[in-house]
């Protein structure tokens, strides 16, 4: 009988082949031609599409994945990996309700389907559906107890929830199975934070630190601990260390910016500048620089930085109070802009700010 699936002189399932080999070894233009020269040669089988998908999705290639994992589904519709797959590509594409929708369908294809269940469980948490997320997270380690990656969500979705002696509990349980695990240090030590066992907090920041030194956001984390014990200098310390290794790390340098605001240091003005050298749009360090500006009576520069910040957030009422506030002292200096006469940092009311200082 005549081999149509050689009607090339190819063999798609070796093509294939080759496209797995070359697609765990990292050659993904190689692997992406022999896939694409597979579903050539037939294109009715699902694996081949799906592979595709996947490799397209790790180049970053979102809305071609999703077309090949559409064709994929249609091949083979029960498919429980496949649904699984195109739920993620379809979650960073933005569409929340039907990437659960297909997770779901996924998991009712196979109950067993742990993966499935993870990332159902993730988004459920994302969406702080915490009640759900519970339940999914919970079912995976009722079958699968050493589930680490299943007992870290459920800890980050309880600390999240604010339920913070239960997220303790679940991390000090990863711990036993990772103690050497830095990230979970540093998470543990933020729920510790978050519920004021700042002592508890600060060891477990110091031994995320010992086992990855390099690491900006542990740093970051441990300066706003040491901001909360008012050791100030110290915090200040952190958040330059933190800067160092990651010098457009815009947490560490609003951290450090608004640390020498509130001491009414000298130094504040330079920093609100390196973040708006990074980030030009960034609304809270253009008004606390305007706010500097404000305090040094250098009301040409101040203006001209509201009206910066009003391009990025019309209709912000600080915007209008400070402009009134502008006016009215360059009214009763006769508009001058020196600065010498005044080098402190503005007295009136705050800028509005997050107050979250932590990263995990």
């Amino acid at each position: 009988m005549f081999d149509f699936m050689k009607l090339f002189g190819d063999d798609p399932f070796e093509r294939f082949r080759r496209g797995v080999t070359a697609h765990e070894q990292g050659k993904l233009d190689v692997a992406e031609r022999e896939y694409e020269r597979a579903i050539f040669l037939n294109p009715f089988i699902a694996q081949f599409h799906s592979n595709l998908g996947d490799l397209l999705h790790q180049q970053g290639k979102l809305t071609d994945a999703k077309d090949t994992l559409d064709e994929a589904l249609r091949i083979e519709p029960k498919n429980a990996a496949i649904h699984n797959n195109y739920a993620v590509i379809i979650e960073e594409l933005g569409n929340q309700d039907a990437a659960e929708k297909h997770f779901k369908r996924a998991i009712f294809l196979d109950p067993e389907y742990a993966h499935a269940r993870v990332n159902l469980a993730d988004l459920l948490s994302k969406r702080k559906e915490y009640a759900k997320a519970e339940v999914e997270y919970r079912k995976i380690l009722s079958a699968h107890p050493e589930h680490a990656y299943a007992r870290k969500g459920l800890a980050m979705m309880l600390k999240n929830a604010g339920r913070y002696d239960e997220a303790i509990h679940e991390l000090l349980a990863l711990l036993q199975q990772a103690p050497d695990d830095a990230h979970l240090h540093t998470l543990l030590a933020m729920t510790y934070q978050l519920c004021n066992q700042l002592t508890n907090a600060r060891d477990e920041y110091d031994t995320s630190l010992k086992l990855d030194p390099n690491n900006p956001v542990a740093h970051n984390n441990l300066a706003s601990l040491l901001q909360d014990l008012d050791q100030t200098t110290d915090a200040e310390q952190e958040y330059r260390v933190a800067i160092q290794l990651d010098p457009n790390y815009i947490l560490a340098r609003e951290n450090l910016a608004r640390l020498l605001y509130e001491t009414n240091n000298e130094k504040a003005e330079y920093e609100y500048n390196e973040i708006l050298r990074i980030q030009q749009d960034n609304v809270n360090a253009c008004i606390h620089l305007a706010r500097i500006l404000l305090g040094k009576r250098r009301y040409v520069e101040a203006a001209e930085m509201i009206v910066k910040v009003g391009e990025c957030d019309p209709g912000n009422e600080e915007l209008a109070e400070m402009a009134e506030s502008i006016k009215e002292l360059s009214n009763e200096t006769g508009g001058n802009t020196g600065g010498e006469d005044d080098d402190k940092l503005p007295v009136t009311g705050e800028a509005c700010v997050d107050d979250d200082r932590t990263e995990s």
